[in-house]
């Protein structure tokens, strides 16, 4: 099924402040992909899933081929784990992923999928994962993604 055809309840608060830094770490980056975290909070509601991004964060990128792939470094994994613990009583943890597509669209790409089903098959959580579009210049565009229940194929998040 192609990415975002699937019904899904899961919303994703991002302050437009927030959503500016990611376009200046994806600017910084180009043409190079950038990558980093999403760090927020998840409602409590089992029914429904409603993600506010509290905080994003950029890591350094190692893949060897950066211009469309993207290796996030485990010592900024490890950054990102202690500024959720320095913020524990705002119960902040990473919530997910963003990274760019420096000349596509914010949809995932197979390479994407596949990434993403390595990481659920380790830890079964369904991250959320942002996508940021540079192909336009002129416009600013990004896209919300998680993987359905079984971890087979990406479903579209709303960005609000």
């Amino acid at each position: 099924m192609a990415p975002g055809r699937e019904a899904n309840m899961a919303y994703l608060s991002l302050p437009p402040d927030l959503r500016a830094e990611l376009f200046i770490y994806a600017r910084e980056a180009h043409p190079e992909e950038a990558c980093g975290f999403l760090i927020g909070t998840q409602d409590a509601e089992p029914r429904t899933q409603n993600f506010a991004i509290a905080a994003v964060r950029p890591a350094r990128n190692l893949h060897p081929s950066r211009d469309d792939r993207f290796t996030i470094d485990p010592l900024d994994y490890a950054k990102a784990e202690g500024y959720c613990a320095r913020h524990k009583k705002k119960a902040l943890r990473i919530l997910g992923f963003w990274h760019s597509h420096p000349q596509s669209a914010p949809e995932p790409s197979p390479v994407d999928l596949e990434w993403a089903q390595g990481l659920y098959e380790s830890f079964p959580e369904r991250y959320l994962y942002l996508i940021v579009s540079l192909r336009d210049p002129d416009r600013d565009e990004l896209a919300g993604w998680q993987l359905d229940a079984r971890g087979e194929a990406f479903q579209s998040v709303e960005v609000r």
